[in-house]
């Protein structure tokens, strides 16, 4: 090179790959740059004419590569599976009280949801009917399942909102389900919740560390669910999937206001949760009463 070299360097590395990814970012501008090695690296070498322009292409490419900061880890909640463990022990409690007809009561006739009872304004079937299961296998299923959507769905928005949220949607679902129903047909099962859980999980905000992540993210958790509903959500002819899929769309469109606004941890959890187990045994004892009134011909 002569005292007025022709040549400007843009960027230097200690290996070549960084100076030629560079160079094609410049030739795809139409800037053409050549590199070197010298003692203290590589070196990307460009035009003078072309120097100025040349480093506000790459200080532009350093801009939109530079690493994003990295999102917050995902704040899980505690007392989860002490929330799951309560959800199968209140199952396996009813299922052995109504197989058992503890206390005389006829506990499937009092809480099962009945289409031409619930119409007659047995509202709290909607309720009682989650907890009833027409035999061993189907109770396991719901059993397992709700407890591992309750789980995960308590860990993302603490154990008392989740499994209150999940109540909430089955009981709304089941009021739904109940008010279409043809007089002549019934339902029970806690299925309903469960595929209120796997709602609230479907719309939960779960973080990304690119942009590009955090795009497939926003529809990937909504897909899984659906075909985790799609799935478990359709069987035989005795399968009710209204109360499924309403009970999906129940638990994901409560649990959208929840992301943002969630109980924190501590006293407002123990209170959601008191107030679920409120609402089910307020349920049964409405169930219990009416069959007991019926009895005596009142």
């Amino acid at each position: 090179m002569d005292s007025d070299p022709p040549w400007f360097e843009v960027f230097r590395s200690v290996g070549p790959a960084a100076c030629d990814e560079r160079a094609l970012v410049l030739l795809a501008v139409g800037i053409q740059g050549t590199v070197e090695a010298g003692p203290a690296g590589f070196s990307l070498l460009v035009g003078q004419g072309d120097a100025g322009r040349a480093l506000e292409e790459l200080e532009r490419y350093r801009l939109e590569n530079r690493p994003r900061p990295r999102p917050l880890p995902l704040k899980l909640h505690r007392g989860a599976l002490g929330g799951a463990a309560a959800y199968v022990a209140i199952l396996f409690l009813v299922g052995v009280a109504s197989s058992r007809s503890l206390g005389r009561f006829d506990w499937y006739g009092a809480g099962i949801l009945d289409g031409a009872r619930f119409q007659h304004g047995e509202y709290w079937r909607s309720i009682t009917a989650l907890t009833l299961h027409a035999d061993l296998a189907h109770l396991a299923a719901n059993a397992g399942f709700g407890a591992l959507f309750g789980y995960l769905a308590a860990r993302v928005y603490g154990a008392g909102a989740a499994w209150l949220l999940i109540l909430i949607a089955a009981t709304l679902a089941n009021l739904a389900n109940g008010a279409l129903m043809p007089d002549w047909r019934s339902s029970l099962g806690a299925s309903t919740a469960v595929f209120a859980a796997l709602g609230a999980l479907a719309v939960h905000r779960w973080p990304a560390a690119t942009r590009r992540a955090r795009l497939g993210l926003a529809g990937a958790p909504i897909v899984a669910a659906l075909v985790l509903l799609a799935l478990l959500g359709t069987g035989d002819a005795h399968t009710d999937i209204s109360a499924h899929a309403l009970g999906f769309a129940a638990g994901a469109l409560l649990a959208v206001p929840l992301r943002r606004y969630a109980p924190s941890p501590g006293r407002p959890q123990r209170r959601a949760a008191r107030l679920a187990l409120l609402i089910l045994v307020a349920a049964w004892g409405a169930a219990l009463a009416a069959q007991v009134i019926g009895r005596q011909g009142y």
